[in-house]
């Protein structure tokens, strides 16, 4: 008696009592929980238009430092009355020391990206991902739930056997779990 007991509970449906979200409740979580924001992606084309207006900067710096010495030395000489004279050494020493810093600054405006810029194409391949992938999601989670709603309607008429009752609660569980993955536990809580 008590095993007919625990297989009864094992088997029965979940809350019949509970209110299920509709389809639209399971898709606009989905797309929530999973970070799907559809103004973010608009904003995708006007930030790449502005992006190709404005310049790109170039900073740079540069530091010298130079010693340049000069050492430059004569003599003269000078022969008058026969007699030769040595006259006084010439010298000339310079040192230069030069030191320097440079910063420059320069604004590089790419006119070319304002009739085809690359960022537009990477935008819209990444546009297409995002709504392949959406959709990939959507389809699964959509899968899942009418999956879930049928084996709901099929254990609640109690015809069939019991091992097949067995697999249809497993499969029940299955598509429960796909749907909270998506919903991140929500679907769950709305049930239960």
């Amino acid at each position: 008696m008590f095993i007919l007991l625990i297989t009864l509970i094992f088997l029965a449906p979940h809350n019949a009592e509970a209110r299920e979200p509709s389809i639209q409740e399971v898709q606009e979580e989905t797309l929530r929980y999973l970070g799907y924001n559809q103004s973010q992606i608009d904003g995708w084309d006007k930030k790449t238009k502005i992006a190709a207006v404005l310049p790109r900067l170039q900073v740079g710096f540069q530091r010298e430092l130079k010693d340049v010495v000069s050492l430059t030395t004569r003599d003269n000489v000078s022969i008058s009355d026969g007699s030769v004279f040595v006259g006084p050494n010439e010298n000339n020493y310079d040192q230069n020391f030069n030191q320097g810093t440079v910063i420059g600054v320069k604004a590089l405006w790419y006119l070319d990206q304002l009739i085809f810029n690359r960022d537009m194409l990477a935008a819209s391949a990444e546009r297409r991902n995002w709504v392949n992938e959406r959709n990939r999601i959507l389809q699964q989670v959509t899968e899942a739930y009418f999956t879930r709603r049928r084996l709901t309607q099929e254990l609640k008429k109690r015809m069939d056997p019991l091992p097949i009752r067995e697999k249809k609660k497993l499969l029940l569980d299955h598509v429960t779990a796909i749907i909270d993955a998506d919903t991140g536990g929500w679907f769950s809580e709305q049930i239960f």
